[in-house]
């Protein structure tokens, strides 16, 4: 399996019941550079007489960094707790503004025996935090500086931390994602 493409990160406001997630509010975050996750596991082990008797490697939490084209003052908000005043624009960010608890959704495109498949990852509880922000001037050629955002990966109230699915066509996987992130088409 290799894999050729990303697109369409999408985010959604998450609420938790006392046994489930809703999303709410879906929206683009921006157009898909590049999407790292890594996930970290626990690492324990029962010795009883004189050997591992058990072990538990089960999710302990997980890294999330994206990559965009852009991100607009309106997503920076939806994603940091920030707030943008209607009548100027301007955006406030406070050291008591909490970033809110969102789902997170991407597909990317997977080559298998020349045949191309859309392998859809929502990510159910991701909390992000402020961006690094790195600019410079433009020298004889010009050098693109696109943001990345770093967040936190979870597991949600029933225990879930990452939905996917495979599709055979990338509509498919883009509605499902729409789906998860209750986005409507305008």
């Amino acid at each position: 399996m290799a894999t050729i493409g990303l697109k369409y990160l999408v985010a959604a406001k998450s609420t938790e019941s006392a046994t489930a997630s809703t999303f709410a509010d879906g929206f683009v975050i921006g157009k898909a550079i590049k999407a790292d996750f890594s996930i970290e596991s626990n690492d324990t082990k029962l010795y009883a007489d004189d050997a591992v008797a058990e072990s538990d490697r089960s999710f302990k939490n997980g890294k999330i960094t994206l990559g965009v084209d852009n991100l607009t003052d309106t997503v920076l908000c939806s994603l940091l707790g920030h707030t943008q005043d209607e009548t100027s624009s301007e955006v406030t960010s406070k050291s008591s503004d909490v970033a809110p608890y969102v789902g997170v959704g991407f597909y990317a495109t997977k080559l298998v025996n020349n045949k191309k498949t859309f392998r859809a990852i929502w990510l159910q509880k991701v909390q992000f935090g402020e961006p690094n922000e790195s600019v410079e001037t433009k020298g004889e050629t010009v050098a693109f500086q696109t943001p990345t955002i770093e967040g936190t990966i979870m597991v949600d109230v029933a225990s879930i931390w990452k939905v996917e699915k495979t599709f055979d066509t990338e509509a498919d996987a883009k509605s499902w994602l729409d789906e998860k992130a209750r986005i409507t088409a305008a």
